[in-house]
């Protein structure tokens, strides 16, 4: 009942997407999914403003984001590219929408950021704390109190167990597996298919079965 009323709220806001390209393609996807038409996108490459993009204008480079009434969808796959755009924005947090796929199932007393995306097909469990502008992307499930921090992408297929941790900007590649209790570092990528046994620092890149850094730290 909460979420219909929620989706009923929603409805009557205008939600603009930043990033015109393959995420923004999919987040625009997720709203009209929940009833929402996305406003427009928002998109620095010149050769797609205005053109259509699923039937949606894109309509201005980012910076016209200041001078537009609505929320905001920062739906760019590059971590560190949005968080640069958030900072550039430097918007409150009211500013931003939380986009929610209507087939996500969400436990009890989890905690979602503003500005995250979690699309199709996820599975989040009890307890669990999603940070801000985080995208957690198709067919995940992120098990019991994981603290996801801010600006993180969890792609397509990946799986973290219980009490996972996974540090602000870190990118978990296409069906990453994390056991319990493991802490990835900030700004930290772990590639794609890789098991993740060990805790992984900050700021390294990690492959494998198991999961070794390559990149960064000590190899």
């Amino acid at each position: 009942m909460q979420r219909e009323r929620q989706t009923k709220l929603q409805k009557r806001i205008k939600v603009y997407i930043i990033g015109a390209g393959g995420h923004g393609q999919v987040v625009a996807d997720t709203l009209l999914s929940i009833g929402i038409t996305p406003a427009g996108f928002l998109d620095d490459n010149k050769e797609l403003i205005g053109r259509t993009v699923l039937n949606i204008p894109v309509i201005a480079p980012v910076v016209k984001a200041r001078e537009i009434e609505g929320k905001f969808v920062v739906a760019i796959g590059d971590n560190a590219m949005r968080e640069k755009i958030v900072e550039f924005l430097y918007f409150p947090d009211e500013k931003y929408f939380t986009v929610i796929h209507p087939s996500v199932i969400l436990g009890k007393n989890v905690r979602i950021g503003v500005g995250s995306m979690i699309i199709g097909g996820v599975v989040i469990n009890t307890g669990t704390v999603i940070g801000k502008h985080t995208i957690i992307n198709t067919s995940v499930s992120v098990d019991h109190h994981n603290i996801i921090g801010d600006f993180v992408h969890i792609a397509p297929g990946s799986h973290t167990g219980g009490t996972v941790k996974v540090k602000k900007g870190a990118f978990l590649g296409v069906g990453v597996s994390v056991i319990p209790g493991k802490t990835i570092g900030n700004w930290a990528v772990i590639g794609a298919g890789a098991s993740v046994i060990t805790d992984i620092p900050d700021n390294v890149t990690a492959v494998g079965v198991p999961a070794r850094v390559i990149k960064g730290g000590n190899k």
